[in-house]
């Protein structure tokens, strides 16, 4: 599996390391280390942030414990592919994890088939996200001084 900085993928049917259910899921690759680690977030289409502070970008309340990056429905945010999610999608600074770049190759060894890349991340929504991960409070230390 080879897989990009910013890429977005698709797997129709992720395995998550916590054992739940398999499904279909996006996934962001934002940093590579070494070829054997990547640092990844999990898009989620769950939403957690009341509509009065919803805004497309960061999002960082921790006296609510709120922290995320938005993208809004239906905007583009791949230019090489026009991709745009479906519905309003977070990254939530908590789910933001290292992954082995063996297993995840070992899983999922067909590309097109086992995991379909959407496209990568438009230039300003890559900084903009990385700065947001880097300044949130809610970002596992060790994933910060990867970032």
């Amino acid at each position: 599996m080879q897989c990009n900085p910013f890429e977005i993928l698709f797997f129709p049917n992720f395995i998550f390391k916590n054992g739940a259910t398999p499904k279909p899921k996006f996934f962001i690759t934002l940093k590579n280390i070494g070829n054997e680690i990547m640092v990844v977030s999990l898009p989620s289409s769950q939403d957690f942030v009341p509509d009065s502070i919803k805004v497309e970008g960061c999002i960082e309340y921790p006296d609510r414990f709120i922290s995320c990056f938005c993208f809004l429905q239906n905007t583009v945010i791949c230019n090489d592919t026009g991709f745009k999610f479906l519905k309003d999608t977070f990254i939530y600074a908590s789910y933001v994890d290292t992954y082995s770049l063996a297993k995840l190759s070992e899983r999922y060894p067909v590309k097109g088939i086992d995991y379909i890349i959407k496209g990568t991340l438009s230039k300003p929504y890559k900084t903009n996200l990385v700065n947001c991960l880097k300044n949130s409070q809610g970002l596992k230390r060790k994933i910060k001084k990867i970032l």
